[in-house]
């Protein structure tokens, strides 16, 4: 579900370090409408290569009811850049610009190059204006002959704003949201975990995350900002609308109007320049077609159909409860107004709930009949050990040695079991002798 309504931009890196058979891990996020994190999906990979990339989108994509998102950002890393070209065509893929800033600060040892190549990237002219700024550096700079410049010149639709523009990518123009969550996953995922282990782990952490979302969608639905602008009635009318996160955003943006003038990109937030028209207008609330679903308070109201499988599963259980769980909060938003609308509401979900209660118990029971007379079992073993693209650390080198002893220093047992010390038939209990050679 939350892919449904937030899958409109993917991110995706790769992390290490995270459990006992140095696979790298995968983690693909997005951006909600509380403009958090959230985190579509994730797997382990055996190696790093086109196939393996292509496999994980594919097997995503599956999962996801085939929808394709409209934009994806990752790193320069090949294999993946390969990948998304094949699976995910039609889809704006932009390299992290962060890393591209960094890359050009290590390849290029010219001064004030950085700072022209930061300037091509986010320069607001178009197409023609960027390729004239950029052959006047490269032949000012004498960088004609410059592997990495060649190259990077080559992917300039991956990353150059003149040609991106007009590209929605929900405010994530680096992969800094996968760095942080890289991070934040690396608190849970530590490097001896083993696979089960990884599981649990990784649940943890994701559970701690919806609960930082529910915080931010209890403060934006029982929370009301003080008014700070002149035009009122549209600031009111914006506050009931977006989510708290993105009410600030578009605040930002009327306090721009007296300005007038252009401070960054829009990222599906009503600019500065359309709150001007509505207020010449004299426009009381912001118009529909300018409010951006994704954004609002009701950005998890699903409103699309589920399909139904002829056999169910986890991942069908879990979008009918999300789905579930967004329409009881908007039920309970409008019940909650009136004692009457309460009582009424809440008789009504008694009733309901001792009758899903009754079905809930005969469909437990009939998969427990079905249960009993199945036979054979399945059961995944541990994956091999793989040598991936980042450093693994030196840690991981040692996760399969054991222990070392003390006494010999020798990796393989323990102190107390050190074949070096020997206990004669004639000694006290309590006591031990060593034979030192």
């Amino acid at each position: 579900m939350d892919y449904a309504c937030f899958g409109d931009v993917l991110a995706f890196d790769t992390t290490y370090r995270t459990n006992a058979y140095k696979k790298p891990l995968v983690v693909l996020v997005g951006v909600n409408h509380h403009h958090q994190t959230v985190v579509f999906g994730c797997a382990l990979l055996i190696d790093e290569s086109v196939g393996t990339y292509e496999w994980v989108l594919e097997t995503f994509l599956d999962a996801m009811m085939n929808k394709k998102p409209i934009s994806v950002v990752t790193d320069g890393d090949k294999a993946m850049r390969k990948a998304i070209k094949k699976v995910l065509p039609n889809t704006c893929h932009q390299l992290c610009l962060w890393h591209l800033q960094r890359n050009a600060f290590t390849n290029v040892h010219i001064k004030d190059f950085s700072s022209i190549f930061a300037r091509c990237m986010f320069m607001r002219g178009n197409e023609e204006e960027f390729e004239k700024v950029w052959h006047e550096m490269v032949a000012n700079l004498g960088l004609n002959e410059n592997h990495w410049v060649t190259e990077i010149y080559g992917k300039r639709k991956r990353w150059a704003e003149a040609y991106l523009r007009g590209n929605f990518f929900g405010g994530m123009r680096t992969t800094q949201r996968c760095e942080s969550m890289n991070a934040y996953l690396n608190r849970f995922l530590k490097i001896r975990l083993r696979l089960y282990e990884f599981v649990q782990q990784f649940n943890r952490a994701i559970m701690r995350i919806r609960q930082n979302e529910a915080k931010a969608e209890f403060e934006s639905n029982n929370s009301s900002p003080v008014l700070s602008t002149k035009l009122s009635i549209i600031e009111n009318h914006a506050a009931t609308v977006y989510t708290k996160e993105s009410f600030l955003k578009f605040l930002e943006e009327m306090k721009n109007t007296e300005l007038f003038f252009v401070v960054g990109l829009s990222i599906g937030i009503p600019c500065c320049h359309m709150v001007v028209v509505m207020k010449v207008e004299h426009l009381e609330e912001i118009p529909q077609s300018c409010i951006m679903k994704r954004w609002t308070k009701l950005a998890k109201v699903y409103t699309r159909s589920v399909p139904v499988n002829e056999t169910d599963n986890d991942m069908d259980r879990f979008v009918r409860y999300g789905s579930l769980s967004s329409m009881c909060n908007k039920l309970s938003y409008f019940a909650s107004d009136t004692s009457s609308s309460f009582i009424e509401a809440k008789n009504e979900i008694q009733n309901l709930t001792t009758r899903m209660e009754e079905l809930y118990n005969c469909n437990l029971k009939g998969k427990k009949i079905a249960a009993d007379g199945a036979t054979g079992t399945n059961q995944v073993r541990d994956p091999n050990i793989v040598k991936t693209k980042g450093n693994p650390g030196k840690v991981a080198m040692n996760v399969q040695k054991g222990r070392r002893c003390s006494r010999c220093k020798r990796v393989g047992h323990t102190i107390r079991k050190c074949p070096e010390a020997t206990i004669p038939q004639n000694a006290q209990p309590g006591y031990m002798v060593c034979h030192i050679q």
